[in-house]
């Protein structure tokens, strides 16, 4: 389905914002506008830390 094919109310958004250090290791940075959207935060964490 294409977006502009999609009725609905948006809920929130999810930033994912990728660090690495000077030793090249990866850190993750997940920010939500809305508390609608914690459920997703929260998957999102889990997966990532699986990385």
């Amino acid at each position: 389905m294409l977006p502009e094919e999609i009725v609905a109310e948006k809920c929130g958004t999810v930033t994912v914002s990728v660090y690495k250090d000077k030793n090249n290791d990866s850190y993750f940075l997940i920010q939500s506008d809305s508390d609608e959207v914690v459920n997703v935060v929260e998957v999102i964490e889990d997966t990532l830390y699986l990385y």
